[in-house]
């Protein structure tokens, strides 16, 4: 089975009808942004022609899109400035059912690690001293 490209016209409405606010992307062209459930997701289409996420996904903490970022004993939300807020359950379930609709839309398979919602934008664990990041 062939995956077919789809133009912005196609990916809008897919995106409408399961409930997505659409932003950007203007003629045939992209990027836009697809928010839902208080995160935001960037796609845009690849060199090969179809429709895929560009970045991680963010979610809205007073507006401010924030990247996941796990630090080993606890996972928080990295805002632009670098400023951290540790994350609250249900915000994070909220990220990965958005991520799950996000990619079923775009007809991109799920991976496990994924699917079990473990990818985070930046890992960052605690090293030893002097230890090189090798």
């Amino acid at each position: 089975m062939a995956k077919q490209q789809a133009t912005l016209a196609d990916i809008r409405k897919r995106f409408e009808q399961a409930g997505f606010t659409i932003t950007g992307g203007s003629g045939d062209s992209g990027p836009i942004e697809v928010k839902k459930y208080n995160c935001v997701h960037r796609i845009g289409p690849s060199s090969g022609g179809f429709w895929e996420p560009l970045e991680s996904p963010h979610f809205l903490v007073r507006g401010v899109p924030c990247e996941l970022e796990d630090h080993g004993y606890q996972k928080f939300w990295l805002a632009p400035g670098g400023k951290r807020f540790p994350i609250k359950l249900e915000d994070l379930r909220d990220l990965q059912r958005f991520d799950q609709e996000v990619r079923f839309q775009l007809k991109l398979k799920s991976l496990y690690n994924e699917s079990l919602g473990s990818t985070s934008a930046r890992t960052v664990y605690d090293r030893v001293e002097g230890r090189p990041d090798a």
